[in-house]
């Protein structure tokens, strides 16, 4: 059996992988637990880097997604950039830029890196997935950095049918799990669990870092194996171990076989082979002696050295039988107890697949079994839920059909209204707002051609009940046709031709020059002319006048402003008057111009004459005259309207609007 193992990446990452796995004898399984989803360019939050800021990649899926929006920006700075593992940092550099990789592939590998430690008043850019540890931001931000994520994909758990994959993991015998994150490793588990299947948790599990391992540890995996890092180089370097680890087991289930090969050829004579008596030794040639003939007592020597030796050879191999037979029959019993044990091992061995198989249906028909419950509750609870959606569907469509009938009654009320009536309803308007005009501007001419349009309204009616309406509108623009009309705009042009005038009125009479005294006169007039000169200097300083003098002579000129202001006041008061038609404030104000014009007669006596002929005649003007108020016309097309509405019924709201 061969080593399989389970890749948990996502498809695009993990293929490489998968290659070289089966390059190196190893089966493999991908079924990866997370999808990459992309998010969009305007969902982003916009990112804007500074000389001196630092990018750090978070994975490979970071540099995927979120290289080419920064990439413009990192060309230009030269910010520096760092990568978490030796895969994200080949995917960095592949587009062309320098990286710096940490040797321990985590985040606190890159905590350790110098360049993160003076980072104060920094930004950092960390370009990463949604979600995530917080275990980098945190210590940067602690650093005095300012941290910035740039989100570009979210990490979506994989639709999966846990009992089919667990399924295809009973069909293997050995089995090693990948699983890159803490999120996997928790997926993985509840996979498993979902699937029928926690004694999976037994087998190895290959984590990239110690905080991962304790994750899984945690969740109930025995078999924990911590890689360098999470590439397919660690990959790879952990799983070395566990494919020699599987092939010696092979080769150790395989020598009971060999054995008993052998044992075919082995016999209690091969056992007991090693006790062979020893050879003989020959004795030593006697050196020749001097005499010749031999005597009685060297013959009894050698006879007594064969009986020695001939017991020897007796006792040697006595003992050697009784070795054979204390310690070779044992071992020949034991030999063929392990072959014995080696064919019940086989036949065990070849009869385990039905067995498992059986095991495996039964646990699969259990497992089936509980699938069915748990899918028929889950349905049931499901159709309670829809039951209970369907019947507040129902209660909202109820009250929406309850809500569109009442507004399809108003609609028909509103529909029924025929165009006779909208259109005596519109000229009921264009009366009120001629009355208006006449009330507020006395603006007759534009009265009468609203009155004028409600006619011809009328005549589009073509309803006799409307006729008393349009007889008394005619009445009404008969009198509109000779009312007089108030020429606002001359009247307002004649006021403002006074307030010029009384700026040019002269306060003070003007001393003619006194002629010069001749040099022929005598001494008299030269006198006389002394005499004026001085008295003209001292008039700088005092003023002498008469009680039945005008007091215009004596006026300061603060007092001379306020005269004038005061007459301009009175004239402007008496043009608003005019313009507005307020008959008794305009004789008011006229009258009190004329006063203030007069005072100033003996100074200036050509310009008050005129100016108070002007004011005689503004004075005679009637700027009030008496207009129509229609009220008899708007009584009579209200009288028509509330005939339709008492003829139709559906002019209820038109026929209140008209009444003041």
């Amino acid at each position: 059996m061969t080593l399989t193992a389970v890749l948990t990446r996502p498809g695009g990452v993990v293929e490489p992988l998968r290659i070289v796995l089966e390059q190196r004898g190893v089966d493999s399984i991908v079924q990866p637990l997370i999808n990459i989803a992309s998010i969009s360019v305007e969902d982003r939050e916009l990112i804007t880097l500074y000389p001196g800021d630092i990018c750090i990649f978070i994975s490979v899926n970071a540099v995927e997604q979120g290289l080419a929006n920064l990439a413009p920006q990192l060309r230009e700075l030269g910010c520096p950039i760092l990568a978490v593992g030796r895969a994200t940092a080949s995917a960095i550099s592949s587009a062309g830029f320098d990286v710096s990789v940490p040797s321990q592939a985590d985040s606190e590998g890159l905590l350790d890196l110098d360049i993160l430690h003076g980072v104060k008043g920094k930004q950092i850019v960390l370009v990463k997935g949604e979600g995530g540890r917080g275990l980098l931001a945190e210590a940067l931000r602690e650093r005095g950095a300012e941290v910035v994520s740039y989100v570009c994909y979210r990490r979506a758990p994989t639709e999966i049918d846990a009992g089919q994959f667990c399924w295809q993991l009973c069909e293997k015998e050995h089995l090693v799990f990948q699983a890159s994150s803490g999120e996997i490793v928790e997926q993985l588990t509840d996979l498993l669990g979902r699937g029928g299947q926690p004694n999976l948790l037994d087998s190895p599990v290959i984590v990239p870092s110690k905080r991962v391992a304790k994750i899984a540890a945690g969740l109930g995996w025995s078999r924990i194996i911590t890689a360098a890092g999470a590439g397919d180089d660690s990959f790879l370097a952990a799983i070395e171990p566990l494919q020699s680890q599987q092939i010696k087991e092979q080769t150790r289930l395989n020598e009971p076989l060999k054995e008993q090969n052998g044992m075919v050829a082995e016999s209690p004579n091969d056992a007991n082979s090693e006790l062979a008596p020893i050879p003989e030794d020959k004795p030593a040639k006697k050196p020749a002696a001097a005499d010749p003939v031999s005597t009685p007592a060297s013959k009894r020597s050698s006879d007594r050295f064969a009986r020695t030796l001939l017991v020897l050879l007796l006792l040697v191999l006595g003992g050697g039988a009784y070795l054979g037979w204390a310690y070779g029959l044992p071992r020949y019993q034991e030999l063929m107890l392990q072959l014995e044990a080696s064919d019940a091992r086989l036949a065990a061995l070849e009869g385990s697949p039905d067995t498992l198989a059986r095991e495996l249906a039964l646990g699969f028909e259990q497992q089936m079994a509980e699938s069915q419950a748990l899918t028929s509750a889950a349905l049931q609870a499901s159709a309670a839920r829809q039951s209970q959606r369907l019947l507040e569907q129902e209660s909202v469509a109820q009250l929406m059909s309850e809500r569109l009938e009442r507004v399809d009654i108003r609609l028909a009320r509103l529909t029924a209204t025929d165009r006779r009536a909208w259109l005596a309803n519109e000229a009921a308007f264009l009366v009120r707002l001629s009355a208006q005009r006449l009330l507020v501007s006395r603006d007759i001419d534009a009265a009468q051609a609203l009155l004028a349009n409600a006619d011809a309204l009328l005549m589009e009616v073509n309803d006799p009940r409307f006729i008393t309406a349009r007889r008394a509108l005619a009445a009404d623009l008969a009198r509109l046709a000779v009312a007089p009309r108030v020429d606002s705009v001359g009247l307002y042009a004649r006021f403002a031709a006074l307030i010029e005038q009384a700026a040019l009125l002269q306060v003070r009479v003007a001393k003619a020059p006194e002629p010069p005294v001749p040099a022929s006169e005598g001494l008299w007039s030269q006198a006389n002319a002394g005499w004026r000169a001085a008295l003209d200097k001292l008039s700088r300083y005092l003023v002498v006048h008469r009680r039945s003098d005008e007091r215009a002579g004596l006026l300061t000129p603060d007092w001379e402003n306020l005269i004038r202001q005061n007459l301009r006041m009175s004239l402007e008061q008496a043009q608003i008057a005019a313009l507005s038609a307020n008959a008794t404030l305009f004789q008011h104000a006229v009258a009190r111009a004329r006063a203030s014009i007069e005072v100033f007669t003996d100074t200036d006596p050509d310009r008050v004459a005129a100016m108070v002929a002007e004011l005689d005649g503004l004075a005679v003007l009637n700027i009030a005259p008496e207009i129509p108020d229609l009220l008899a016309s708007r009584a009579a097309l209200a009288d028509a309207i509330r005939a339709i509405d008492s003829g139709d019924n559906v002019m209820g709201v038109a026929a209140p609007a008209e009444v003041d």
